[in-house]
C-alpha cells in the first residue's frame, strides 16, 4: 500500500468523521492521481512492448525468409 493509498484512507475518515468539510473529489484526490500514474504507466509500457514485438518479428521474418 503506498502513500497516495494511505492518504485516500486518512481523507476519508476524517471526512467521515466530520473533521474535514472538503469536498468528496479532492477527499479521493489522491486515488484519482494514483489511477491516472498507473494508466499512463500501462499506455507507455504497453507501446514499448508493441514496439519492441514488432521489430523482433519482422527481424525473424527477415531472416527466415532469406535462408531460403
Amino acid at each position: 500500500m503506498g502513500i497516495l493509498e494511505i492518504l485516500t484512507i486518512v481523507f476519508i475518515v476524517l471526512k467521515l468523521i466530520g473533521t474535514i468539510d472538503w469536498s468528496w473529489w479532492l477527499v479521493l484526490l489522491p486515488t484519482i492521481v494514483s489511477l491516472s500514474i498507473y494508466i499512463i504507466w500501462f499506455v507507455f509500457a504497453s507501446s514499448i512492448i508493441g514496439r519492441t514485438n514488432k521489430k523482433i518479428s519482422k527481424g525473424f521474418n527477415d531472416d527466415f525468409f532469406k535462408r531460403f
